[in-house]
């Protein structure tokens, strides 16, 4: 799910810096605190425990559970994770206890006894493993399509080329995925309430179908928001939009603001929301998770430019496996497999390019690198306030 990451409590002088924009203030002031005051403590052992499944990630699941204390079932208000990849929405019934780790979830189940059945009436279960056929069916024609859908597998070149992100299903795919989509779909009509109503279909089949991670999830809450506001001509900054979605989060689990996945995903968002068109949010997106991945692994420097040069051809990719996915499932594979055939270009640039910037060197993990980072993402969001700010000029004096 994510690295766990604590803030230092002299952090909590940041949101001074802000004083000139106090919402942006307070929202940092709220990330800050709810990071430094989190530490959920619970000790169950020889336990029994029941749920289901809300999310799922490579080699392991997010569990909802309730638990049995000896005189009724008590549901826990954090999510669990599992060592066991299963099926989005299938029923759990284990025993065993919760421990501590230094991931998020903050705990994990160890089980002595571990048993799940399908849930038949979850339309997400349904969903996920309608797309679990469709990535085998996909994966005989080429493997690169199911790592885009959450069967992620190590590739060295994509690692050494820092385009691994790529197949880490993340807000940043959400988010392009769903730019890209309403550009298409405003090629043919101009209708703003079908147009954006339409668009919604192919972020929302793909964060179902590729196991409803929580970054994913976070992005989708942000579209979802975002969409109702621009159906209500209710007009919102970007910046305040994906904080009041980011406070509510918090609010609602306050363990998330102990990953670091969450706020890789945050200000990946963040970047694509402020910009200004495709190319644009590519660069915003990967400016506002580079700090973190910083913090993490090594970093290729060079990897910006790989991340432009293969981002709109994935945008094609995700789109075009969201059309597969559905001619697949109404039974028509002769056009699904013809759409995945005419993919491949697609996807045989993208993997070029990961063997070419896999030969340039890399920089190692240091606080300095994410600083740098962090620092060009300031003045990338400084940059594209700038240029909206002179786009309104420009239209009230026409």
């Amino acid at each position: 799910m994510g690295t766990y990451f604590k803030f230092p409590p002299l952090l909590l002088l940041i949101p001074i810096l802000f004083y000139k924009r106090p919402r942006v203030a307070l929202f940092v002031f709220f990330f800050l605190l709810a990071n430094i005051l989190t530490v959920p403590t619970v000790e169950l052992k020889d336990t029994e425990f029941v749920g289901s499944v809300k999310a799922v990630n490579s080699g392991s699941s997010v569990l909802k559970l309730s638990y049995f204390d000896g005189k009724k079932w008590n549901g826990l208000d954090f999510d669990i994770n599992v060592y066991s990849e299963e099926p989005l929405g299938t029923i759990v019934y284990a025993k065993g206890e919760l421990r501590k780790t230094t991931t998020y979830p903050r705990y994990y189940l160890k089980p002595t006894f571990y048993a799940t059945t399908t849930n038949y009436s979850s339309l997400s279960n349904k969903t996920y493993l309608q797309f679990d056929s469709f990535r085998t069916f996909a994966n005989d024609i080429d493997p690169f399509y199911q790592n885009l859908f959450g069967k992620s597998a190590r590739d060295d070149e994509f690692v050494k080329s820092g385009l691994y992100h790529i197949f880490c299903v993340s807000g940043m795919h959400v988010s392009l995925l769903y730019i890209f989509s309403l550009s298409l779909i405003g090629l043919f009509t101009y209708r703003k309430i079908p147009k954006m109503l339409i668009a919604l279909i192919f972020p929302t089949v793909f964060v179902i179908g590729s196991g409803m991670n929580v970054p994913s999830m976070r992005a989708l809450l942000m579209i979802y928001l975002s969409t109702l506001l621009k159906l209500l001509d209710i007009k919102i900054d970007p910046i305040n939009l994906v904080s009041l979605v980011g406070i509510a989060m918090v609010i609602s689990e306050p363990g998330v603001a102990l990953s670091l996945s969450f706020y890789m995903t945050f200000f990946a968002t963040l970047g694509v929301f402020v910009s200004t068109n495709n190319l644009t949010a590519n660069i915003g997106g990967f400016l506002g998770s580079s700090p973190f991945v910083a913090l993490i692994g090594t970093v290729n420097p060079f990897s910006i430019v790989a991340t432009i040069l293969v981002g709109f051809p994935v945008e094609i990719v995700m789109f075009g496996l969201t059309v597969a996915y559905i001619f697949y499932t109404i039974k028509i594979n002769f056009l699904s497999s013809l759409v995945l055939y005419g993919l491949q270009p697609f996807s045989w640039f993208t993997k070029f390019i990961a063997h070419i910037f896999a030969q340039l060197p890399s920089l190692p993990n240091h606080f300095v690198i994410s600083l740098a980072f962090a620092t060009t993402f300031a003045i990338y969001l400084m940059w594209s306030e700038y240029e909206k700010s002179n786009d309104e000029k420009t239209t009230a004096v026409i």
